[in-house]
């Protein structure tokens, strides 16, 4: 599929509340909403290689050998330094998708590139709850092409058996909540760290 219409398919499906869910930042607002131009940086990488190098290709436009040298530099690492809204929400989506942890900032920031400041704030957003493990299991998924989306999008596979079990950072795993309820799908999410109680 073109990387365009990709981005338009994705924007339509990720709604308004998922979009809060991915702009959440903790106290400080990292990101304002009319800002033109954003830059996206990892912090994190997740433990699927394959689909982070996937989701660089897709949000940079780039090659896989592209992809390789910019994954294989240690975190933070800017993704790409100028992106739009939709197109910053939609990289951090395919990344938090992957279990990978990123921020986004104004362009602006990230080229002032002031380290002190940047790294306190990139290790007080790792801080956070919105990434701290979190349990969810997915009790059932419709048998539509909404239910293969979303196992293909959040899983990575092309099938799964339910029920399943699977530890992710609570920002995907709140995601996937929203997004199984959406879909006629039954899941329980809980966070023990900080005492949440489980949602069905």
């Amino acid at each position: 599929m073109d990387t365009s219409v990709r981005l338009f398919s994705l924007m339509n499906w990720i709604d308004t509340q998922t979009k809060e869910l991915l702009q959440r930042a903790p106290e400080d607002k990292l990101a304002p909403p009319k800002a033109a131009e954003f830059g996206l940086i990892l912090l994190r990488k997740g433990p699927d290689r394959v689909r982070l190098l996937k989701a660089i290709t897709q949000i940079n436009k780039c090659s896989l050998s592209a992809a390789i040298a910019l994954e294989k530099q240690g975190v933070p690492v800017t993704v790409n330094p100028g992106l739009t809204e939709g197109e910053v929400l939609w990289g951090q989506f395919e990344l938090i998708c992957c279990d990978a942890i990123s921020v986004f900032l104004r362009s602006e920031i990230v080229e002032q590139n002031d380290k002190p400041y940047l790294l306190a704030l990139f290790e007080k957003v790792l801080e956070s709850v919105e990434f701290k493990p979190a349990k969810i299991k997915i009790l059932e998924l419709p048998g539509t092409e909404s239910g293969e989306k979303f196992i293909d999008q959040f899983l990575g596979v092309s099938q799964a058996t339910f029920p399943m079990t699977l530890i992710a950072p609570y920002k995907k795993a709140r995601i996937m909540h929203h997004w199984a309820r959406r879909i006629g799908g039954r899941v329980e999410l809980n966070l023990s760290e900080d005492g949440a109680e489980p949602h069905n």
